[in-house]
């Protein structure tokens, strides 16, 4: 049987692996500024993704300006800040949507939120979270990473001037927004579930959002299977927990997880990664049903990531993403 030593040495060691892959050389002058919006609530791969967050935060790699809730579960808010606080970011901001949203039953954002040590500040307001943080950045330095639906970002865009910004929402993001990445639709066609469960949302951002949206498909993050190898970590951490409550740490698709790489892997909106993925360019559709079709464009506003490493290998990373960022957190108590 591994040591826990050896177990944390390999797995930090494959984590510096995966940096270097997703990072060549000179590609970072500095991190990258992420807003993270996730539906935190239905599904599992949104803990997971928060764990691969904060260890490419851990590297240096990205900079975790605030996160944003686009699910109405009650509890994602304090789950997501008890996971902020968890990892030894208990200053991150978290925005709660404030409109009409989708609200689904949660196996694990109850019991997380009541069980671990929260950071004490309340939830604010997504949108004027959204328009603090954008406000306050550097121009065109912002990647909003979207794992959830597309309320926050649809009111975002529609805001007015206010005493936060002088500046209507679209441009607001226009000159502070770098790229959106967001895990939702098929590709090159389909119908998924983060894009018709407020298809309205959905096809307003993706029809009008005034800078390049780069997509994670559904059918990218199905088969990279991870969540079992957190049994291999310290018991009694919120990420394993929540995986142990949603599917008894047993393995599930990684849709989030592989948006946040996507997201954090450079700062130049609609460039592949060599090695790791290449982007597709195109023009991206939204039905009213929230199904989404794609029109190949050399020139076009849009791209979908189609990963080149494969599935198994991907997985591999990701675990050993969220491995370390669990060891290291439990290493720092």
């Amino acid at each position: 049987m591994m040591t826990g030593k050896l177990h944390t040495t390999r797995c930090l060691c494959s984590a510096v692996l995966l940096i270097s892959l997703l990072v060549p050389a000179g590609l970072h002058a500095r991190p990258v500024s992420v807003i993270f919006d996730t539906d935190l609530s239905s599904d599992v791969d949104d803990v997971g993704a928060i764990a691969v967050l904060h260890a490419l935060a851990d590297q240096q790699k990205v900079d975790i300006l605030g996160m944003m809730i686009s699910s109405g579960d009650p509890w994602s808010a304090s789950c997501a800040d008890v996971l902020n606080t968890w990892f030894g970011r208990k200053n991150i901001a978290v925005g709660i949507v404030t409109v009409d949203s989708v609200t689904d039953e949660s196996k694990y954002t109850e019991t997380i939120a009541s069980s671990y040590e929260r950071s004490g500040k309340h939830a604010v307001n997504s949108i004027e979270l959204y328009r603090k943080l954008l406000s306050e950045a550097p121009d065109n330095s912002v990647t909003i990473i979207s794992v959830g639906y597309l309320t926050n970002l649809a009111a975002l865009i529609q805001s007015q001037a206010d005493d936060i910004s002088r500046l209507e929402g679209r441009q607001l993001v226009e000159k502070k927004v770098k790229q959106l990445v967001c895990m939702g639709g098929t590709y090159p066609s389909g119908r998924e579930w983060n894009f018709y469960r407020d298809s309205q949302s959905t096809a307003a951002v993706v029809s009008s959002w005034p800078g390049p949206i780069l997509f994670c498909g559904y059918e990218q993050g199905r088969p990279v299977l991870t969540g079992a190898g957190l049994r291999n970590t310290p018991r009694e951490n919120p990420i394993s927990r929540a995986y142990e409550l949603y599917n008894g740490l047993t393995n599930r698709p990684s849709w989030d997880q592989l948006t946040v790489l996507i997201g954090s892997a450079g700062d130049q909106p609609l460039d592949g990664v060599p090695g790791l993925f290449s982007v597709n360019r195109g023009v991206n559709a939204v039905g009213d049903d929230g199904s989404n079709r794609w029109t190949p464009q050399p020139d076009g506003p849009h791209g979908y990531a189609t990963f080149t490493l494969p599935a198994d290998r991907l997985a591999e990373k990701i675990e050993a993403l969220m491995a370390s960022s669990v060891e290291k957190a439990v290493n720092s108590e």
